[in-house]
């Protein structure tokens, strides 16, 4: 685990989320806002991948833009 960010997010309302990663540097944004900022020294390359832990998540609209 590279960060963590207490949110709450209420069962059934939809939260857009952006996740912007270049090289080690991810940045995860919630409804807009800035929620995590971590560098990555370890994993600089790799693939993309959606995760949800301890929950229960659904994704749509999901899509990957080349910077």
């Amino acid at each position: 685990m590279l960060a963590e960010a207490p949110l709450l997010i209420r069962a059934g309302v939809s939260v857009p989320l952006r996740i912007r990663a270049r090289g080690g540097r991810i940045e995860a944004f919630v409804d807009g806002l800035p929620v995590v900022d971590v560098t990555d020294t370890h994993h600089t390359r790799g693939r993309i991948g959606l995760n949800v832990f301890g929950g229960r998540a659904a994704y749509q609209d999901t899509f990957v833009t080349a910077l």
